[in-house]
């Protein structure tokens, strides 16, 4: 029996958790969605269901409309029904139900740039125990708000306490979303191996559930840079081009600027400020805050180091306002301290032979100890040579390897 993927319930084409025509129509709907096919028509549909029939009557129909808004990347509308669904004494008194709106908030509040107000949700929910379904998804989207926020060693207890770190259980809940996280998280611990392996099992998940919309999870966008950080450009511009592809076909404005801002970093060359300019303004016209502050980022970087340092600054300055607005410190202090250096006097000093070669590891993930042994020389010494990288290419440290030496021929 073929399955419909919906993340925090399980269904069946039997459609016995949803029995009602209405709900059927529901269920049809999030498949046209994981698809990736007709986004207007189910964000239409979607906004039909919740329209035509009480929330509290069949809680996972509500769950798929709302889901379906989502992935249109309608957060508006689907803040507005969650705001009804708080307001519903029969969601108010069932804990399960009360489960299910908090991931949904969580979630939008997630893709909106609120991490903060996200983490401390699922936390709450996690602390308060809850099914395991829910407990999944929760751990996953807890994970991803915690890299966002920059607690990698939080992110990391919660994934070893959960017992997520080792080989996942083929009937694992949401194993997608789980392996998604823990490729967010290698990928800033810069363990770009292990997050490329993470990220394509998360694919390979998706792609048996006859998922292709990179709303559902933006994988190969994410692998993109994982596959940068390993030096694996083919693969990086691949997983990229075969995104924006996907994306384009669903129309929604956060996917196409998530896609355009890998392709823009995995091209190298001469087109990627246009094209991370083309994410830029769909990020912001599709309110993806988290996504946008991380590609004006790039953007501003990348434009720095060709030279072209007031539009540079123009665009970190914008990644600030937007890091002030969605209130996540760790993203300001960075931004703040690419902005300092650009105070700093100017060193054009390339690279040396000693100093590459030490980043190209330093960004494979490699710790400092296993890179002075490796290379024959102390720890103290690696620690020399990757502050003055670090100094050469005005960057605070590893997390920013990858976007700094990929636009570096190879």
């Amino acid at each position: 029996m073929a399955i419909t993927y919906a993340p925090g319930i399980s269904l069946t084409e039997d459609r016995t958790l949803l029995p009602s025509d209405e709900s059927s129509l529901a269920l049809s709907n999030i498949e046209f969605a994981n698809r990736g096919v007709d986004r207007a028509m189910v964000n239409e549909q979607a906004k039909w269901l919740l329209d035509a029939a009480e929330p509290h009557k069949n809680p996972h129909r509500t769950w798929l409309a709302i889901l379906a808004l989502l992935y249109a990347g309608d957060l508006d509308s689907a803040d507005a029904q969650c705001k009804r669904l708080r307001d519903d004494p029969a969601w108010a008194d069932s804990a399960p139900r009360q489960e299910l709106l908090t991931l949904l908030q969580a979630r939008s509040s997630l893709l909106a740039g609120k991490a903060c107000r996200a983490a401390d949700m699922l936390q709450t929910m996690l602390d308060r125990g809850t099914s395991t379904q829910s407990a999944c998804l929760a751990v996953a989207w807890l994970i991803e708000a915690l890299v966002h926020l920059g607690e990698l060693d939080r992110a990391h207890r919660i994934l070893l306490d959960s017992k997520l770190a080792g080989p996942l259980d083929p009937d694992l809940p949401d194993r997608a979303h789980i392996l998604a996280a823990r490729g967010a998280l290698h990928m800033a611990g810069g363990q770009f191996r292990h997050a490329i392996d993470d990220y394509m099992a998360c694919g390979w998940v998706l792609d048996t559930s006859f998922v292709v919309n990179p709303a559902v999870i933006p994988w190969r966008s994410r692998a993109v840079f994982a596959a940068l950080g390993a030096r694996r450009y083919d693969l990086a511009l691949a997983l990229a081009e075969e995104e924006l592809i996907a994306a384009r076909k669903w129309g929604s404005p956060r996917g196409i600027g998530i896609a355009l801002h890998a392709v823009g970093v995995a091209r190298r060359d001469d087109t990627s400020v246009a094209v991370l300019e083309e994410a830029v303004a769909l990020l912001a016209q599709g309110h993806a805050c988290t996504d946008l502050m991380q590609a004006l980022y790039d953007l501003g970087t990348m434009q720095i180091r060709r030279q072209d340092v007031a539009e540079g600054r123009r665009r970190l300055d914008e990644a600030a306002m937007v890091a002030h607005e969605c209130r996540n410190a760790f993203w300001q202090e960075r931004i703040r301290f690419a902005l300092e250096r650009l105070q700093a006097p100017a060193n054009t000093s390339k690279l040396t032979r000693q100093e590459e070669k030490i980043a190209y590891l330093a960004r494979a993930g490699h710790s400092n100890r296993h890179i002075a042994q490796m290379i024959f020389l102390t720890v103290r010494t690696v620690e020399f040579h990757l502050s003055s990288v670090y100094r050469k290419l005005s960057i605070s440290g590893r997390r920013e390897l990858v976007s700094a030496l990929s636009s570096v021929p190879s």
